[in-house]
């Protein structure tokens, strides 16, 4: 009886070891997720107050010192993710949070906008690689339920980084331009607690893993759609950080305040849905979750498109965060079922690269729409259209093409 107990101890033990050691794990992919957000959203700020320190410099280069990251990002997911598949996932995440801090540091010491430039290139490649990487160890950890949880919280923790370092960055920039990149130490700082808690995955772990000698079968067309998908939803969320200020300084004088506050609102309702998705996931499948959230999204952009009024107008940037924001839980999670374990660091290096030049390429596909509609309220009445357009797309591949992904 006292062996049993003995045993039944032992097992009590090991369990909650267990359940610390996955605490620390999600709690380090968690960081590292939201510090790929922390690439633009805390220089934004400072904009203005590098462009003054530099006058002599056109105001093109001060910009492409907040959006070089997401292009180097787009150019080096696909690379990072194979090199994660090909010489392990710790060891290069480990790296590149190195790589992060002491690039985004760099710009507190430069003074010269090519070096700031080139400091910023390379933390650029780091997030790519520190992005593609935290998303393949979900994958590789977890499973099931407790796999779609941490996606949905994973989506949600960098939807409302947004949010807390736009702020953080806002403060530090009051104080001098250089404060915000004292924030990319972080990357140093969470690199000793990555390196105690992580541990290198093993195939043999996952339903979807094969022997190392076997070949393995990528699913391009369904693995092509969700990054078709991933890089749309990216393109229509980011008009908002992109193009809302602008709509709403059309409708008459209107402070920097109210427009943080609008911009706040569709990234909040976003991390809100992201959050939640674990819990309505099992309800609905992965085609659903696509069709409801264009359809949310195209009632947003519809309100925002039509309305006068800036109270309707945070309306409806709030039902477009609720319909974009299961996006990126809801194509992570489609893209683990059907992807094998060995390749899916290079897949989701891919899927990387796609979502954020969705957000790179954002601003030109509307330059030119507003000159081709006439005005930026109705590039957002078109975006409307084609988000309906697109969930109706949908509904037709989920009884054809995709039948079994509207059973997943």
């Amino acid at each position: 009886m006292l062996s049993l107990v003995s045993f039944n101890k032992r097992d009590m033990e090991v369990e909650e070891e267990t359940i610390r050691q996955l605490a620390h794990i999600k709690t380090v992919l968690l960081f590292a997720s939201t510090m790929t957000v922390m690439s633009g959203a805390i220089i934004a700020p400072a904009l203005p107050g590098i462009s003054r320190h530099f006058p002599d410099q056109p105001q093109v280069l001060i910009q492409l010192i907040l959006t070089i990251p997401a292009l180097m990002i787009t150019l080096f997911s696909p690379l990072m993710g194979y090199l994660a598949d090909r010489f392990g996932r710790k060891k290069l995440l480990l790296m590149m949070l190195f790589i992060y801090g002491f690039a985004g540091v760099s710009g507190f010491f430069i003074d010269r906008v090519d070096l700031l430039l080139s400091s910023r290139a390379l933390m650029g490649i780091a997030v790519a690689g520190i992005l593609s990487i935290s998303t393949t160890l979900v994958g590789d950890y977890f499973d099931g339920a407790e796999r779609v949880r941490f996606l949905g919280l994973q989506s949600s923790c960098m939807a409302l980084g947004g949010v807390i370092f736009i702020n953080l960055g806002g403060i530090l920039s009051d104080w001098s331009w250089r404060g915000p990149f004292l924030l990319y130490l972080t990357g140093v700082l969470l690199l000793p607690y990555a390196w105690a808690m992580l541990q290198e995955p093993t195939s043999g772990n996952d339903t979807n893993s094969q022997p190392s000698d076997a070949p393995v079968k990528v699913d391009y067309k369904r693995t092509g759609l969700a990054y078709l998908i991933a890089m749309i939803s990216m393109t229509m969320f980011y008009m908002f950080p992109a193009q809302l200020p602008f709509l709403l300084s059309q409708q008459g004088q209107i402070s920097g305040v109210a427009i943080g506050v609008a911009l706040s609102t569709a990234a909040l309702t976003a991390s809100i849905v992201a959050f939640c998705y674990g819990y309505y996931k099992p309800f609905f499948s992965v085609m659903t979750i696509y069709v409801l959230g264009f359809f949310l999204a195209a009632t947003g952009f519809l309100v925002v498109g039509f309305t006068q009024s800036y109270l309707m107008a945070i309306v409806g940037a709030a039902i477009s965060g609720f319909g974009l924001g299961a996006f990126m839980p809801n194509t992570t999670t489609w893209l683990m079922r059907i992807t094998p374990q060995r390749v899916r660091g290079r897949v989701f290096g891919g899927f990387t690269s796609t979502f954020f030049f969705g957000q790179f390429v954002s601003p030109v596909v509307v330059a030119p729409a507003v000159i081709w509609l006439d005005s930026l309220r109705n590039v957002f009445t078109g975006m409307a259209v084609i988000c309906a357009l697109l969930a109706i797309a949908l509904i037709i591949l989920g009884k054809t093409a995709l039948k079994a992904d509207s059973r997943l």
